[in-house]
């Protein structure tokens, strides 16, 4: 379990959530000596899931947060046709840079995100799996220039949303989904009484 996601934490969540770009609903809710936990059960219960993905995917290393989005995005790919098999094409090489994240492999990842222009969900989750492992300059540059840690997470944040906005009836819904089996894999399920 990530200490973050143990409701027995011991530290805050105004200190762990300072720097992130949250809310306005989701900074009221924050309260005085509330851990991480209950801030993320709390905003759940208040339908601020897209808040609660951003507090998830900045606590999860890079290389957990990417298996959870792929996870996550193959979970909510449903139908056929080509805007969905483009879809599972970006995923499928996500996937395999997350299993063998080689220069290869994270640059056919940025390829694909740079030939859709970014406009898929798939194309952030390969963005997001090629900053994990890599640097963001191509390969053979002289300098490499590694992703800002935050990058990451915001890059699979941007997948989800993207993904819950166009392919599920109720976007909120599935963000709280998103971020539900997160809080499944990685801490207990629901946060026991103080």
């Amino acid at each position: 379990m990530l200490d973050a996601f143990d409701p027995g934490a011991k530290g805050l969540a105004q200190s762990f959530v300072g720097s992130l770009e949250l809310s306005d609903g989701a900074l009221a809710r924050l309260e005085s000596g509330q851990n991480v936990r209950r801030y993320l059960d709390s905003l759940l219960a208040h339908g601020l899931a897209l808040d609660a993905l951003v507090i998830i995917a900045r606590a999860l290393p890079a290389q957990l947060v990417v298996a959870w989005g792929c996870e996550s995005l193959r979970q909510s790919l449903e139908g056929s046709g080509p805007a969905v098999d483009t879809e599972r094409a970006g995923l499928a090489l996500a996937e395999q840079c997350l299993k063998q994240p080689t220069d290869e492999n994270r640059q056919l990842c940025l390829d694909f995100a740079q030939g859709v222009r970014r406009l898929t969900a798939s194309a952030w989750m390969a963005t997001a799996v090629a900053w994990a492992d890599g640097p963001l300059t191509p390969p053979g540059a002289p300098v490499k220039v590694d992703a800002p840690a935050r990058a990451v997470g915001e890059a699979v944040v941007a997948a989800l949303r993207m993904a819950a906005l166009h392919n599920s009836q109720d976007p909120s819904a599935q963000l709280a989904t998103y971020a539900t089996r997160a809080l499944t894999l990685f801490g207990p399920r629901t946060a026991k009484p103080s």
